[in-house]
């Protein structure tokens, strides 16, 4: 409840406020207002009127008129920015409990305007979906965040998944990977684990192929592994079999090479894929390999 005490005033403009506070307490916020307001046309923008209004408004979740008196206040004076966050957290729990999520957002909105990171623990989930189902992901992923640093032991695998469907989205493909891999873990059911695996399995790619770019092999055929163990996506499997042949034939383990380019083959045994010729090249290249180059071989291992 907003404090009763009001500046020293004369006349008119006292008793307008008093009687406004009167009204409010009694729980009749319509005639406050009309009271407020006609003490805001005699005494003009000043701290107290707008205090008042803008709480009033926030009592009739009225969230347009809240948001704007409490803009003006301030405005005037930063020193009310604890009663404006407090009262858009009433207005978004209320909006919560009313299934109006939209404006449940726009309240949060409000608070994260005036004082960042102040959205409590039960408002933060529901306000991540919020901008999660609307595609907003980079607005979504600081309040996941928050939930899962609140409960990181007990988080409910759904958040898991739709983190990792945000970092997804936003190109942070390590961090979806993370999180696609602690959901799978938690045994969804066959559809969400399904999509999960496609899209570890695609970021797991991804990775890879950076990896391979910047020179660090050991690390890329972790990932095409990866990729492998989750058989997904199915598009990708000819082509982590043969990366990882690639990888294995550069650093000489020429038996591994072999078997990877032969689960190319074993993957198309009509032998139409893109990557079937190639495989078979690669399998009589290594076969067939220059003598000296396999007497080299046998001399470092005898070395």
């Amino acid at each position: 409840m907003v404090a009763s005490a009001v500046a020293a005033c004369r006349g008119d403009v006292r008793d307008h406020l008093l009687a406004g506070d009167r009204l409010l307490g009694a729980d009749r916020p319509q005639e406050a207002i009309a009271e407020y307001q006609v003490a805001l046309r005699q005494r003009g923008e000043q701290a107290d009127v707008l205090l008042r209004l803008a709480h009033g408004y926030a009592h009739l979740d009225r969230l347009d008129e809240a948001s704007d008196y409490y803009s003006r206040l301030l405005a005037i004076d930063s020193a009310y920015a604890d009663q404006a966050v407090a009262d858009f957290l009433g207005l978004a729990e209320r909006a919560l409990q009313q299934r109006d999520r939209a404006r449940m957002s726009r309240a949060l909105q409000q608070v994260e305007a005036i004082q960042p990171g102040n959205v409590p623990e039960d408002l933060a989930l529901p306000f991540a979906r919020y901008h999660y189902e609307l595609r907003e992901h980079a607005e979504a992923l600081p309040f996941y965040l928050s939930v899962l640093a609140a409960t990181p032991d007990s988080v409910e695998p759904a958040v898991l998944y739709e983190l990792a469907g945000v970092y997804y989205e936003l190109g942070e493909c390590e961090q979806a990977l993370v999180h696609y891999r602690a959901f799978i873990r938690t045994r969804p059911g066959r559809e969400q684990r399904n999509d999960a695996r496609w899209h570890a399995g695609q970021c797991a790619y991804e990775l890879a192929q950076a990896d391979r770019l910047a020179g660090r092999p050991s690390e890329a055929l972790e990932k095409l592994d990866l990729v492998i163990a989750l058989g997904s996506p199915q598009a990708l499997l000819d082509d982590a079999w043969f990366d990882r042949g690639e990888i294995l034939f550069a650093l000489g383990e020429f038996d591994e090479a072999v078997n990877s380019f032969q689960n190319v083959l074993d993957l198309n045994p009509t032998r139409t894929g893109r990557l079937v010729r190639a495989a078979e090249d690669r399998i009589r290249s290594i076969r067939y390999r220059p003598e000296e180059e396999e007497e080299g071989e046998a001399g470092e291992v005898g070395g």
